[in-house]
């Protein structure tokens, strides 16, 4: 055997099937294992070659804008501190949804975007389960077992969420080798867990890793005891801090002019905590439709949550919960570590301004305490498992008997539901109509169509969890360990439609209005699409289509979505940051935006340099020229031209003071000419015949020649990181417009610098390299009986 196969099989015995101990009950596993790989490749193959994609939620709205902008900039090498091409210049460096520090980003070098961009996804679904399999050898479980863990924790609901999330699932995957390092305490598992960490820390989603601090004491705890336990999981957490100390640096510099750095409102903190009724989800997978799922299938019940949940489903399989609740009183750490999860997605709700007081207005979303659910509910089901065969093995034929009854019984009472489903489906669908009375005949029989389709859901779902049920009732009372496991698998498979891909084919090439707008893509077109303002300007988005969600992504793309109009050329002044990570001065813009009427808001789209914007309304108004319309499924889209836009960079004839943002919007908002007259905070000296040329522009650095004393404006988010420097002498900038950036330049000719320093982070990422390296160097070092074997 190689050395790495000897350090392998010694360090990281979850990656293999068969072991000592368990090798009669191995070929099993391994088949299950064969078979959810098969699943797996059915879904990833096809999106690794470039020909599908993910799309749903922020794969679209949030990352592959960042991705693409990032991917650009490092085939120039280069990791830029802003990203111009997304609201004025977003937060990339310390942006914890740009990743931009993360290994993995070296797919983009060698391989075709679509490609390196989805096998992140791929990937890293794979690793969880191969992670959490390891974890689970590590804490003493079996290999039957420990798959089991394995497959419910990467096949759950949360982890199908966690799909639609490019950072939370980098946590999600390398979270439990984290743990495993924790468990271990040897100085081998803490560097390799250390590393595991850091490349959970450079994944960038901090709430969650903060949150799997947690579980990964419980697991260190449980297996080494208390005071050893928490030494090893605080170097875990050390050498993971050393590893991501370049993302922890960009973030801290940017985090305190954000506005999740100022810190949320307790009422955006609660937002997405869980409904109480949604525990239903733990036994259905869809009690109240599919998510993101358009049509009578996926309903979603507005008097439950009234939007889409941050973690679709709660399901983690009907196997595994049973398995779990087996296990739960002879691990009640865990059991009570998991149900925690759920009360405080709950409660939490109800805490907003103690969510803010805690995490100094950082944490929103009390669902992603969920987390702790989906970490510990898997190790439950494995030790359950082993508990269920074990009985069944060495009791007697009373202890035997309790083994399988409880999987019987539950299987009887969903088959008795089902029949209680069929037998009431007539009085409710009786009820429901009259009860509708009110509604035109079309909103009645759309309203019958969504009852009847969820009620036969919900009659196939309870068909389905009996089948299971009863067949793992016949599988313990056999002590057959694999079957369990392909039982749990076969649970799982129900929430397919959530690993949704769409074919990449419409996104291939640019809109047909992009290449009108920019034939050119080198020099971009600035622009707005309706859809993705936010707050909206419009109540309701136009497009409703029965095909479902990625029908409505190509049209988005038609109409010049950022998705994939940024691989295009196309730039989006007004896109916000639905992280929180743009300024609060671009905030107070957007949020205001909408209560504006149209002369208003064009002198906003003017002042931000837009070049053009998607419509659905004709806003009859000077300064938007029509240029074109299409009809799409029954809806107008209008693309209009916006005249006298800011160029990048200007100098202005006048200034005018407002000494606060709240007067600066109002300005802007009623000028005349927000180009030609802009506002600054203070009075500032400013000669009207001045003049500036742009020299060259990069993501971080500005180069200006400018004539003449006063104020020059350049079409960027006003940050305090830029520095300006002319004739080596610092110059001052303040905010223009409300949120642009101006230089305060003196009198005379000069060649203006401005800059974004990035020694900190390379500083950072020197010391990061030498921590990594060290870590390996441990992880992997031979131990004086390598040599023997």
């Amino acid at each position: 055997m190689t050395r790495a196969g000897r350090l392998l099989r010694r360090d990281l015995p979850g990656v293999f099937p068969v072991l000592p101990g368990d090798r009669s009950r191995a070929g099993g596993a391994a088949l299950v294992l064969a078979a959810a790989l098969l699943l797996w490749a059915w879904v990833c193959v096809p999106v690794a070659t470039g020909a599908r994609t993910f799309f749903l939620r922020d794969v679209f709205t949030t990352h592959l804008p960042l991705k693409a902008f990032g991917a650009a900039q490092l085939r120039q090498g280069s990791i830029p501190a802003f990203d111009p091409e997304l609201g004025l210049g977003y937060p990339f460096r310390g942006n914890p949804n740009a990743l931009p520090f993360y290994p993995g980003n070296l797919l983009y070098l060698v391989l075709p975007f679509w490609s390196a961009f989805n096998l992140h996804y791929a990937l890293h679904w794979l690793l969880a389960l191969f992670a959490m399999r390891t974890l689970a050898r590590r804490l003493g479980l079996g290999s039957a077992a420990a798959l089991c863990a394995g497959l419910t924790y990467a096949g759950s609901g949360w982890m199908l969420s966690a799909l639609t999330f490019y950072n939370l699932l980098t946590v999600a995957a390398w979270w439990p080798l984290a743990a495993w390092g924790a468990a271990g305490g040897g100085r081998r598992a803490i560097a390799l867990g250390g590393v595991a960490c850091g490349l959970a820390l450079l994944g960038g989603e901090p709430v969650t890793a903060a949150l799997g601090i947690v579980p990964l004491l419980a697991a260190a705890v449980a297996r080494l005891g208390g005071r050893r336990g928490l030494a090893s999981a605080a170097a875990v957490l050390g050498v993971g801090a050393a590893v991501a100390l370049p993302q922890l640096v960009a973030t801290l510099r940017v985090l305190p002019f954000t506005v999740r750095g100022l810190g949320l409102h307790p009422s955006v903190a609660a937002n997405y905590a869980l409904a109480a009724p949604r525990l239903l989800e733990l036994l259905v997978p869809f009690p109240f439709g599919r998510p993101a799922i358009a049509g009578p299938t996926g309903v979603w019940a507005a008097s439950v949550i009234g939007t889409t949940p941050l973690v679709l489903t709660l399901y983690p399989g009907v196997i595994a919960l049973w398995l779990a609740a087996a296990a739960a009183a002879r691990h009640l750490s865990w059991a009570l570590l998991a149900a925690a999860g759920l009360a405080l997605a709950i409660a939490a709700g109800f805490w907003g301004e103690l969510l803010v007081r805690l995490s100094f207005g950082l944490f929103r979303y009390p669902e992603k305490f969920l987390f702790w659910f989906a970490f510990a509910l898997p190790l439950l089901a494995g030790w359950g498992l082993e508990r269920v065969v074990a009985a069944a093995d060495d009791s007697p034929a009373g202890r035997r008997r309790r083994q399988w009854v409880a999987p019987l019984a539950a299987g009887a009472l969903a088959l008795g539901l089902v029949a209680a489903l069929r037998l009431l489906a007539p009085s409710l669908l009786a009820a429901v109509t009259a009860g509708l009375q009110r509604l035109s005949s079309a909103q009645r029989a759309a309203a019958l169509e969504i009852v009847t389709v969820q009620l036969g859901l919900w009659t196939v779902a309870l068909l389905a969890a009996a089948v299971l049920l009863l067949v793992a009732a016949l599988a313990a009372r056999r002590s057959s360990g694999a079957a369990l496991v392909a039982l749990e698998l076969a649970a799982l498979i129900q929430l397919g439609p959530l690993a949704a891909t769409d074919a990449t084919a419409p996104y291939r090439q640019p809109a047909p209005w992009a290449h009108r707008l920019a034939p050119d893509p080198a020099r971009g077109a600035a622009v707005v699409d309706e859809l993705l303002v936010f707050p909206p300007w419009r109540p309701d988005p136009p497009y409703h289509l029965p095909e479902g969600r990625a029908a409505i992504d190509r049209m988005k793309a038609l109409d010049l979505g950022a998705a994939p109009g940024v691989l295009y050329g196309l730039t989006y002044p007004l896109a916000a940051d639905l992280e929180g990570m743009h300024s609060p001065l671009f905030a107070l813009m957007l949020d205001r935006m909408p209560r504006l009427s149209w002369p208003e808001r064009v002198r906003w789209l003017r002042s931000l340099g837009l070049d053009a914007a998607v419509l659905f309304e004709d806003p009859g108004v000077l300064g938007l020229v029509p240029l074109d319309r299409a009809e799409r499924h029954g809806v107008v889209a209008r693309l209009y031209g916006v005249a006298g836009p800011a160029p990048r960079a200007w100098w202005p004839r006048r200034l005018r003071v407002a000494p606060s943002p709240e007067a600066a919007w109002a300005a802007v908002s009623a000028a005349a000419d927000p180009i030609a007259e802009v506002t600054v905070p203070r009075p500032l000296p400013h000669d009207p015949r001045g003049s500036l040329r742009l020299v060259a522009e990069t993501p971080d650095r500005i180069d200006l020649e400018v004539v003449g004393g006063g104020v020059a404006v350049l079409r960027r988010a006003y940050q305090p990181l830029y520095q300006a420097h002319a004739d080596g002498q610092p110059l001052p900038a303040v905010a223009v417009n409300l949120n642009l950036l101006g230089i305060v330049v003196p009198p005379g000719r000069h060649r203006v610098t401005v800059a974004v320093s990035a020694w900190p982070e390379w500083a950072a990422a020197a010391a990061a390299l030498a921590a990594l390296a060290a870590a390996l160097a441990l992880g992997l070092a031979r131990r004086p009986y390598d040599s023997a074997a």
